[in-house]
């Protein structure tokens, strides 16, 4: 029986042409010992809208796992109620491989102590089933040009002098963690301005009408002022140097020690849906993230490729359960 399963599920062998698609130069195509699955096409339901970072790295990746499989890996956008609905829908599909929803921190980890469970329509933990972590979204902290300081410490030495004063714009509930764990983590008190949207907040940073922005690094980076932008860069929320931005220190290396926020964008399946298809994407989406050409095209993004196994994922987002849930509850933070 085991033998028979591998063989439905692990059998690649051709090159596919670089002519075809760029991506999958070294990417293998099904061979004619390929399985069952997949023997027609899957939905992939992105929770977010289209051109979302959500929605763009998961098309790179579909159209990678189309072409390996022979099979289309069709996106279907279902935005709304911060992707309540479409993550909902995609964990109360019919587990059979066909369905699979994008989804990521802000939707299965946070949503749950800010929304009902009725509000979100899902149980994160026991309706899904995790795949792999696709692609992270780093964040950052920077600063309007006319704003002294230039470095976390100076920050700190800035926001301790004159508690409160310091305005920090942002547009994002993962931006606001980023906030309220550097405030915690280094005893400092600011001023929290929140923004519709991630435009409104950048016009006011560069202005100087708020000192601080805190964002992905796909929205900020093109800001900077070695970008050709105005705004000047304080430092990243990866625990080290980003090789999206290798000159930018990250508040950890800046001495507050342990810090780390990190949004992602991951894959899962309706639970119940066979261990050996699960098993299977999985496998082939790890070689795709270990591509170059994934990476080049991840790093336009603004997202550094994931990888790792089904229960690295699940382990993953219980610790950031466990780590995120007191302190949105101690801070008071609701939806944006």
């Amino acid at each position: 029986m085991q033998s028979t399963l591998r063989s439905r599920f692990h059998g690649r062998a051709l090159v596919l042409a670089a002519a075809t698609c760029g991506l999958l130069c070294a990417v293998p195509q099904p061979s004619a010992a390929q399985g069952s699955y997949p023997n027609r096409a899957v939905r992939v339901i992105v929770p977010l809208g289209v051109g979302s970072s959500s929605d763009v790295g998961t098309r790179v990746l579909t159209d990678a796992l189309s072409q390996i499989t022979g099979k289309s890996f069709f996106v279907e956008n279902r935005p709304g109620a911060a992707g309540n609905i479409g993550m909902a829908a995609g964990a109360k599909a019919t587990p059979d491989g066909y369905t699979l929803v994008s989804g990521g921190f802000g939707i299965t980890v946070l949503s749950q102590f800010m929304y009902t469970p009725e509000q979100m329509g899902f149980d994160p933990v026991k309706d899904l089933e995790p795949i792999i972590l696709m692609g992270r979204t780093p964040m950052m902290i920077a600063a309007s040009p006319s704003f002294a300081p230039n470095n976390v410490q100076e920050l700190i030495a800035a926001a301790k002098a004159k508690p409160g004063s310091i305005n920090v714009g942002m547009a994002n509930t993962t931006a606001r963690l980023v906030f309220e764990l550097f405030a915690k983590s280094t005893g400092t008190s600011m001023f929290p301005i929140l923004y519709k949207t991630t435009g409104a907040a950048l016009t006011d940073t560069v202005s100087g009408v708020v000192s601080l922005n805190v964002d992905t690094m796909a929205a900020l980076r093109p800001q900077l002022i070695a970008s050709g932008g105005r705004l000047k860069p304080i430092a990243v929320s990866t625990r080290k140097t980003s090789d999206l931005l290798p000159n930018v220190a990250s508040v950890a290396e800046q001495g507050v020690v342990d810090f780390e926020v990190v949004g992602y964008i991951s894959l899962y399946a309706p639970k119940g849906m066979p261990r050996e298809a699960i098993n299977y994407l999985n496998t082939e989406l790890n070689k795709i993230l270990s591509l170059p050409e994934t990476k080049k095209k991840f790093d336009a993004l603004g997202l550094e490729p994931g990888g790792g196994t089904p229960k690295d994922l699940a382990d993953f987002e219980a610790a950031q359960r466990a780590l995120w849930g007191p302190l949105i509850k101690a801070a008071n933070i609701t939806p944006q």
